[in-house]
């Protein structure tokens, strides 16, 4: 493969990734959220109550994006903490009501996103791409922090 198909290929999935942000940030607007918050919001919902920490594991992102996101979902009432029986300086995050009623809006802008996206792609071409990604993923994990 040329230099220039893998580079291509690393900016059409930037260009991707960004484009489905930019959607989702848009349609949820009115709720005062983010893409990003809203990832957070439906891994917290998934998976129950959480610690910063999870979340950074989870969603593989800096524990210092997961604190901004955190500090906003907080501000907007999205979520709250709760001190940890066993060690008070963690603080562990719930989802509050407000974020629970507006699941089913994020739930749908997500598909709606997703069918668009995939709208005329075949079967056995999103099964070919889910693994081709699959593969794109093993591989960047065997990047060591701070260089190849």
């Amino acid at each position: 493969m040329s230099e220039e198909m893998r580079s291509d290929i690393i900016k059409a999935s930037k260009y991707v990734h960004c484009k489905i942000d930019a959607a989702i940030t848009a349609m949820l607007s009115n709720r005062d959220l983010t893409a990003a918050q809203s990832h957070v919001l439906m891994c917290l919902m998934k998976s129950g109550d959480a610690f910063s920490s999870d979340i950074h594991r989870r969603l593989n992102i800096s524990r210092a994006t997961v604190s901004g996101l955190i500090k906003k979902l907080c501000a907007n009432g999205y979520i709250t903490f709760e001190g940890c029986e066993k060690d008070e300086r963690h603080k562990k995050i719930v989802v509050t009501q407000k974020a629970i009623e507006h699941k089913a809006e994020i739930d749908r802008c997500m598909s709606d996103i997703e069918d668009v996206v995939f709208s005329d792609f075949s079967q056995e071409e999103l099964e070919e791409l889910h693994r081709l990604m699959g593969k794109m993923a093993k591989n960047i994990n065997n990047i060591k922090k701070g260089g190849i």
